[in-house]
Formats: C-alpha cells, sequence, structure tokens
C-alpha cells in the first residue's frame, strides 16, 4: 500500500480533485439541507464493497493489486467529495442571501412600476392594479423568507455539529488528563512508600548493629573490669596446660613415628632376606620418582597421622600464590610446611575439610591448633578479598613476621582472633546444584558497602542477589576465580555474561581507585540504574528460590 502512495500519488490527487469537483459542479445531485453527494455516497459505497472483498479475500492473489488501486481511487475520489459539498454547502447560503436581496429589490421595483401604472390608469382600474402589486409582493416575500428558512437551517446543522464534536474533544481531553493526573499520584505513592520501606530497613540494620556493638562493648568492659586477676591467672594457667599438652602429644607422635620407622625396616629387612637373590637385586634398584597432582612424593613411608591429607597443586605460576603470613599463626616455618604439601593459596586452606585441618596438625606438630586459631576462617575472609587486623598490619610494615609467628596463640588472643572475625554468608537453596565453586561471603558488609551499581552489568536486581549471597563489596569480586564467576553466573541465570561484560576486570580497577566508564555515567546521574539512595543497596538483599 505505501509503495502505490509514493508511486502513483499523482492519480490519487487528480481522484481528490476530481471528487471535490463532481459535489461542487452538481448541486442537483446533492441531498436536501446541504447533505452530501449521492455520487459522494456510491463512491464511497464502492470503497467499503472493495474493502469487505480484500478482507474476505474473495479474489486471487494477483488481483489484489488492482483491488487496491481501486480502492484506494474510490476512496480519494470521496475523501475530495467532502470538502467540494461543505464549499458547495457555503456557496449556497450566500447565493440564498445573494438571491433574497435581489427579490427584495425586485419587489421594490414592482411596487414603483405599480404605482407609476397605477398613477396614469383610470380610477376604475386601481384597485384591480393594487391587488395584483399586493400579491406579487406577497409572492415574493414568501420566496424570499423560503430562502432564508433554508439557509438558516443549514447553518443551525453545522453549528450543531460542530458544538457536539467541540464538547467530544473537550471530554476527551479532560478524561486524559484526569487520567494522566491519577497515573502520577500513584508512581509518587509508590516511590514513597518504596523509599520509606528502604530507609526503614537501614535503619533497623544499623540501630540492631550499633546495639549489638554496644551490648558486646558493655559485657567486655563489665568483665574487664570485674575480674582482670583472675583473666590473667587462668589465661596463665591454660597456657601453661595446653603447652604441657602440647609437648606431651609432640612425644607421643615422635615416639609412635620412631616405633613405626622401626617396625617398618625390621619388616622391610625380613622380607629382603626372604627374597631370591635376582629379586632382591632388582628391589634395591633406585625407584623411579613420582609426582602426585603435580606434588612431588618426599617419602615412601606410610602416613602417620589421623585424618586424610589435603590435595596439593604444583607450583603455581608467578605471582598467583598468596602470601600465607597474613594468616595469623603461618609464620616462615609453616609457610614452608604448607608449600612442601603443595599448599600455596589461601583459597586451598579455605576449602579444608575437617579431617584435613586434623591432618595438617598433627603434620606440623600442633593438633587441633589449625581449629582454635581459626586459619580456615582467615583463609575465606582473604580469599574473598577482605582483611584482618593482623593482615592490615603486616601489608603497612607496623608487623614484622619472623619466627616467633609460628608459635601457638594463647587460649585468650585465639578466642579474641574469633571474636574479631565476620559472620560467614549462610548457604542458599540448591547451592550444589550450579557448576563452578561459589565464592565465599559475609552476613554483613565490612563497615559501608560498596555500590555495586557502579560495576556496568550490574542493575539494582543483581545488585539484590549478590547481597543475598554475601557480596558487598568490589574487592570480593576481584578476588573471584573462574570457578566462582562460572557458579555465579549459573545462580544469576547469565552465563558468559561476567567474562563478556568484565565484572572482574571492573571490580579490581575500582578497587584500585580508578573510575570505569559505567562509575562515569553513574557519577554523572546519566545512568539510573547506578543510582544509590544512600543506603548502598544493604536494604536490598534478595534469595534466589
Amino acid at each position: 500500500m505505501q509503495y502505490l502512495i509514493a508511486t502513483y500519488w499523482t492519480w490519487f490527487v487528480v481522484a481528490l480533485l476530481a471528487g471535490g469537483a463532481v459535489a461542487y459542479w452538481l448541486p442537483w445531485r446533492r441531498a436536501p439541507e446541504g447533505g452530501t453527494s449521492h455520487l459522494l455516497f456510491w463512491g464511497a459505497a464502492a470503497f467499503l464493497a472493495g474493502l469487505a472483498v480484500a478482507v474476505l479475500n474473495w479474489f486471487p492473489q494477483r488481483t489484489v493489486p488492482y483491488l487496491e488501486i481501486c480502492l484506494l481511487l474510490s476512496f480519494w475520489f470521496a475523501l475530495g467529495g467532502l470538502p467540494g459539498s461543505w464549499l458547495r454547502a457555503a456557496t449556497s447560503r450566500r447565493e440564498a442571501v445573494s438571491a433574497t436581496l435581489v427579490a427584495n429589490a425586485q419587489i421594490e421595483s414592482a411596487v414603483l412600476g405599480a404605482r407609476a401604472k397605477a398613477a396614469v390608469r383610470s380610477d376604475q382600474d386601481s384597485a384591480a392594479s393594487t391587488k395584483a402589486v399586493e400579491e406579487a409582493r406577497l409572492a415574493v416575500e414568501a420566496k424570499a423568507a423560503e430562502v432564508v428558512r433554508v439557509a438558516a437551517a443549514a447553518k443551525a446543522a453545522e453549528d450543531a455539529g460542530l458544538a457536539a464534536e467541540a464538547k467530544a474533544t473537550e471530554e476527551a481531553r479532560v478524561a486524559a488528563a484526569a487520567k494522566a493526573a491519577e497515573e502520577a499520584r500513584l508512581a509518587t505513592e509508590t516511590k514513597t512508600a518504596g523509599e520509606a520501606r528502604l530507609t526503614a530497613a537501614v535503619k533497623a540494620v544499623q540501630e540492631e548493629r550499633v546495639a549489638a556493638e554496644a551490648k558486646a562493648a558493655e559485657a567486655a568492659r563489665v568483665a574487664a573490669a570485674a575480674k582482670p586477676a583472675e583473666d590473667a591467672r587462668l589465661a596463665a594457667e591454660k597456657k601453661a596446660a595446653e603447652e604441657a599438652r602440647l609437648a606431651a602429644a609432640v612425644k607421643a607422635v615422635q615416639d609412635e613415628r620412631v616405633a613405626i620407622e622401626a617396625k617398618a625396616s625390621e619388616e622391610a629387612r625380613i622380607a629382603v632376606a626372604a627374597k631370591p637373590a635376582e629379586d632382591r637385586t632388582a628391589e634395591h634398584k633406585p625407584a623411579e620418582s613420582k609426582a602426585v597432582e603435580g606434588v612431588a612424593t618426599t617419602t615412601a613411608q606410610p602416613e602417620l597421622h589421623r585424618g586424610s591429607k589435603p590435595q596439593g597443586i604444583a607450583a603455581p605460576a608467578e605471582g598467583e600464590a598468596d602470601d600465607l603470613k597474613l594468616i595469623r599463626g603461618m609464620g616462615p616455618r609453616n609457610e614452608k610446611a604448607c608449600h612442601a604439601l603443595g599448599i600455596y593459596q589461601f583459597r586451598q586452606i579455605a576449602d579444608w575439610m575437617p579431617d584435613e585441618a586434623i591432618w595438617v596438625g598433627h603434620h606440623i606438630a600442633f593438633p587441633g591448633r589449625i581449629e582454635r586459631e581459626h586459619w580456615i576462617a582467615q583463609a575465606r575472609l582473604l580469599a574473598s578479598g577482605g582483611e584482618t587486623e593482623h593482615s592490615r598490619a603486616v601489608k603497612s610494615g607496623s608487623m614484622i613476621v619472623d619466627d616467633k609467628a609460628d608459635e601457638p596463640l594463647d587460649p585468650a588472643a585465639a578466642e579474641r582472633l574469633g571474636m574479631s572475625l565476620p559472620e560467614q554468608a549462610a548457604a542458599v537453596d540448591e547451592e550444589g546444584k550450579h557448576p563452578g565453586r561459589r565464592p565465599y561471603g559475609l552476613a554483613m558488609a565490612l563497615g559501608q558497602a560498596d555500590n555495586l551499581k557502579r560495576i556496568r552489568g550490574i542493575g539494582p536486581q543483581n545488585a539484590g542477589r549478590l547481597h543475598g549471597l554475601g557480596i558487598w563489596h568490589f574487592s570480593q569480586i576481584a578476588a573471584w576465580t573462574d570457578e566462582n564467576v562460572k557458579w555465579v553466573g549459573s545462580y544469576l541465570a547469565s552465563s558468559g555474561r561476567i567474562h563478556r561484560e568484565k565484572w572482574v576486570a571492573q571490580a579490581r580497577d575500582l578497587v584500585a581507585g580508578k573510575e570505569t566508564e559505567s562509575s562515569r555515567r553513574g557519577a554523572a546521574g546519566n545512568a539510573a540504574t547506578s543510582k544509590d539512595n544512600g543506603s548502598l543497596g544493604q536494604g536490598d538483599v534478595q534469595s534466589l528460590k
């Protein structure tokens, strides 16, 4: 249809002008009281009939273009007849007024002529002449009155139509204005209610945190003021008992190891003596070195510890090993012992199972120390981009890590360390069904949360879901591994999006104090999704079911 109008527009203009000319120059076909032409009526009827045929698809497909051309020509012909009829009606009204004036002039001329004739006629013809003149005048006045009445009726009908159209337009405008005002009011009320809810939630969380901190501080103050000497005495006694127990445990482990080694040597000696000479010769050949998952084996003796040995890795590439001395209780000797087991990264320690922690505790000759000094909890926080007081002190240079750092913590210091570590985020529904590994999260933000919406690709919905996983800071996203990215992408039902939109790289730039394109647009107010209401999204926590 658009092609026909653009190509054959001149024919449609001709049809429009022809309709207007026919409606104007054929007044004898015009309906009474200024109605439209019968010819226009039949043109409109032909258009409607053709439209019905096109809708019902009565003709074959090849006749459709001709039918469309005929319909468009009929439509424009009928459309042109409307202004022609209106123009003819207006002209007719002007002609009626002119006819009235001419009729009045004719009446006046006839009266004057009659009077002149009456003056020269005889007296006996004066009565007849007067009657004829009167009758002629009455006839002309009646004709003029009829013409005026017809013109007045046509004008009244037109005025009534215009008034009805004006009324309908005004009612539609008033209704639209009322609807717009109602929608604006509802939107304002909804926005106000949402802001009030968020403000109340943030205030409640802050008040609860302040109350908990105040309660803990008060309890610590009361306890410190009530029993300082008792605490010192108990701490000294516990330290002495713990050292004695650890010494006894080390001696028992060493005695057990010596006994097992002696037994193994005796069994090997007896087995060698019992074998033939050729087997004995083959047995004394050097054994080929083996590697288990990239970690070289250092001994062929059986394991002497309870629990299970944690999985190690080959020496990582440059820059991929973490400084394990950032864990309090881990000095140079313990770090070297972990490296010998293939443990180079925080996330390896963070993944230790209880039986693996028991095995490592026996391996470094300090059973139970890993659990008591919270190595796993510290590693989880460091692996997720967080910091502890110890790690901050080591990084700033205010604390030097030497051989003394390998010594066990006293029970009081270990307890204070455990209380200073933040609570980990809770598990989510069907956490294990997603591929990869879930990143470690925090139940609450460490201080003030970061506005995660400054990362391009994270809107209010994704920010709320990340908060539900315990992700509050840019540093946590910056510490994600490929396994973490795979798990989060599956959880958010947007696999591949995190790599594609470079969430981790953006988070690392923001941690380093650099601005990204998305953060600059948000700061300038050009990105509505990056704006914040002042709570940094701490009241927006969503969990997927």
